[in-house]
């Protein structure tokens, strides 16, 4: 039998054998109630309703059968194929490398290859096509993905590939690259990347950038990547109402450091820089002393002349009236604390608990109400972190708290927060590195000496460490990766004169130059590089109208003005240059009777007068309340 004789005896033979085996055709039922009437006849299936004793039958409408692992073992097989170059219909080539691929598959993941292969184009009838704008190694990397949908980004190829994926218009590859360069955005680099993305017209990243420097301003304004600025985007930063800065005397440093990196050429834009500064919102004293420092004698003149307009409100060189940024705005916020007012001379009245919120517009010098907390809270830890304030602990009717809330300005809002691990009171609460130090303080009938950290991602407090000796009533604040611990109270010993610095990184603890006046019950806070402690009580229970400040540069002690009254307790806050000190504790003395009340006073600390001046005193009376600034 030859050949073809035999294929025909096979196909016969296959078809026959098919025949004896075939399964009958599934049919609906006729009215014979879905029975089988004959096994070897076809097979019918009951559309009627069934009985206790039937089983229910499929649904009558086709049933779509989906495998999820089939489009990854198509595509690792067409992988295969390529790199055995099995059906390989075109070469890409690049810097003289060859890469094999399918047209096919080259068109369905990339419109760019889609558009070269099927609209006619002289490629389309290439058998090898080059491309001369893509380095071969990142060629072959996105021909990789397409095959696999996989693709290892890095510093050294992002961009690259970010550029030739966009060009090719794999969509899914820049989305990648996108990610990776949101998550590498830093204070040395911000700039580059914005001016890389604005390049290459992807928004997403360019915004994502821009958000970046807004926020980080005050750092990012000493990188190289600023001076290199090109003037326009110099002034498309400067004019921003989102710039996050302390003080506009940042935005004017800022400017004048990228004048002065090229003086000759650059001061010519001295006016044209200086009106995107909001300078009437400048001290004058800062201004003279910028004029002083100026090396330049040309720059000097124009300061001079804006200076002038400035004093005498007249002239047109810089806008005369202006309002703060909308993110530098500052606010204060004095939380909790409680309320003791004397009625009489014979009489005190009862004790109040405040779960409100005061809030004071810095630049209105105005105090409004804020939403109130949940509950009433007296010493509690106060701290702001990503935009939020975090309130925790705190003492309520003789309670001391373990739980926390959260508040958000923008939704005047608040919401619960994971309590902490120990119940505390007259604790320490500060920021860093994106997480809060809850440190010691008064939990229960005891001292405490723990540590915990809170993790916002989490939303999880965790035990971290010890203080050297269990301490409260101390003062407590971050500063550049360290956390320091002034004063307070120990088991032994009561207003303590030391000062801690605490690295949560190595755990380890530095004892520094102590403080001029041993205190507790003081306020603190951090303003220009120095660490200000106010008021408190000393040894002989005497309310302190004493200020101090310890210079982290210098690592030393040095004395500060005193404040019109003395406070134990006041809330402190630093916002625009100033040191605020709100309410507080007075002792009084009547018939005898000795009382702790509280008061409404408010003044600030102008650190360049060296003076104390008053400000709006509170709605009403309060001391043990937290202060922060947003």
């Amino acid at each position: 039998m030859g050949w073809c004789g035999y294929c025909d005896w096979s196909r016969r033979f296959l078809n026959d054998l098919m025949a004896s085996v075939e399964m009958p055709p599934l049919k609906s039922s006729d009215s014979s109630g879905g029975r089988v009437s004959n096994p070897g006849q076809q097979l019918h299936l009951t559309t009627s309703p069934l009985n206790g004793n039937e089983i229910p039958n499929a649904s009558s409408s086709d049933k779509k059968y989906s495998c999820c692992h089939y489009a990854s073992k198509v595509l690792q097989n067409l992988n295969f194929l390529r790199q055995n170059t099995r059906f390989c219909d075109v070469e890409i080539v690049a810097g003289g490398r060859v890469m094999k691929a399918h047209r096919a598959v080259l068109s369905a993941s990339s419109p760019y290859f889609q558009a070269m292969f099927t609209t006619g184009l002289l490629e389309e009838q290439k058998d090898t096509i080059e491309l001369h704008d893509i380095p071969p190694h990142i060629l072959n990397s996105l021909i990789d993905f397409i095959y696999t949908g996989e693709i290892n980004i890095n510093q050294d190829n992002v961009q690259e590939l970010m550029v030739a994926a966009d060009m090719l218009e794999l969509k899914e590859v820049v989305g990648g690259c996108t990610e990776f360069l949101k998550h590498e955005l830093h204070a040395t680099n911000a700039i580059g990347i914005y001016r890389f993305a604005e390049g290459h017209n992807c928004e997403e990243l360019a915004n994502k950038a821009v958000e970046f420097i807004q926020l980080h301003f005050p750092q990012i304004c000493n990188e190289e990547e600023f001076f290199e600025l090109p003037k326009d985007l110099l002034t498309k930063f400067l004019s921003s109402e989102h710039l996050r800065v302390d003080t506009e005397f940042q935005v004017f440093q800022a400017a004048m450091r990228w004048i002065m990196h090229d003086v000759t050429q650059r001061r010519r834009y001295v006016f044209e820089i200086l009106s995107h500064v909001r300078l009437p919102l400048l001290s004058v004293c800062l201004l003279e002393r910028a004029i002083n420092d100026c090396g330049d004698g040309s720059l000097k003149v124009a300061l001079r002349s804006v200076r002038k307009d400035l004093v005498t409100k007249k002239g047109s060189l810089v806008p005369l009236y202006v309002h703060p940024r909308l993110c530098a705005k500052k606010d204060i916020f004095v939380i909790g604390g409680s309320k003791r007012e004397l009625v009489s001379a014979w009489t005190r009245s009862s004790e109040c608990t405040f779960e409100s919120v005061e809030r004071f517009d810095t630049f209105r010098r105005e105090w409004c109400r804020a939403s109130p907390m949940g509950i009433g809270r007296i010493l509690p830890g106060v701290a702001t972190l990503n935009g939020r304030i975090f309130v925790v602990g705190g003492e309520q009717e003789s309670q001391i708290l373990a739980n926390g809330e959260c508040y958000d300005p923008r939704e005047d809002s608040w919401s619960k927060v994971a309590s902490m691990v120990v119940p505390r009171c007259e604790f320490g609460l500060c920021a860093l590195y994106g997480n809060l130090y809850a440190v010691g303080g008064w939990v229960g009938e005891d001292i405490g000496g723990s540590i915990e950290k809170y993790d916002p991602a989490l939303d999880e407090w965790r035990l971290e460490g010890d203080l050297p000796e269990p301490r409260f009533s101390m003062g407590v604040v971050s500063y550049e990766g360290l956390i320091y611990i002034v004063g307070g109270c120990i088991h032994s010993r009561r207003h303590l004169q030391d000062l801690l610095s605490f690295n949560p990184v190595t755990g380890e603890w530095t004892s520094l130059p102590p403080m001029l006046v041993p205190r507790s019950q003081m306020g603190v806070a951090v303003l220009d590089g120095y660490l200000y402690v106010v008021g408190g009580t000393n040894r002989h229970h005497e309310v302190l109208q004493s200020v101090e400040r310890y210079s982290f540069e210098e690592n030393k002690w040095s004395k500060v003005p005193s404040m019109k009254v003395g406070r134990a307790s006041p809330a402190v806050a630093s916002a625009d240059g100033l040191l605020y000190v709100i309410g507080g504790d007075q002792t009084h003395e009547v018939n005898f009777y000795r009382a702790q009340i509280t008061i409404t006073s408010v003044e600030c600390y102008d650190p360049l007068a060296d003076t104390w001046h008053d400000c709006p005193p509170l709605p009403e009376s309060r001391s043990e309340a937290g202060a922060v600034v947003v």
